[in-house]
């Protein structure tokens, strides 16, 4: 996906105090994505502080994406504090098709 992806980083805290920005860059990245008919792949880093905002967001990113006719996934699965994240929200059901986009860093 490399070369043919837009590549959006995600540092530094990703909470309710920052999610609003996140959300911001995430909309611009998606906009150059489909103007570039290219994908999108988000990188995070698992030792950030993260909470419950980030996944709400990456959800609604995912719908958007669809609807613009984006593919989007992780760079890699999910871990550290944001796989813990995922665990405590009940996001992650155990199967393992419906998980592959925060487990598998795929697009679902």
């Amino acid at each position: 996906m490399s070369e043919q992806s837009e590549i959006l980083h995600l540092h530094g805290p990703l909470t309710i105090k920052t999610i609003t920005n996140v959300r911001d860059i995430v909309q611009v990245y998606l906009q150059e994505a489909a103007l570039r008919s290219r994908a999108l792949v988000v990188d995070i880093d698992g030792g950030e502080e993260i909470d419950l905002t980030l996944p709400q967001l990456l959800l609604s990113a995912r719908q958007t994406a669809n609807r613009a006719g984006v593919t989007m996934a992780l760079s890699k699965p999910a871990d550290g504090n944001f796989l813990t994240v995922l665990q405590r929200a009940g996001l992650l059901c155990g199967d393992r098709q419906r998980d592959s986009f925060w487990l598998e860093g795929k697009a679902a």
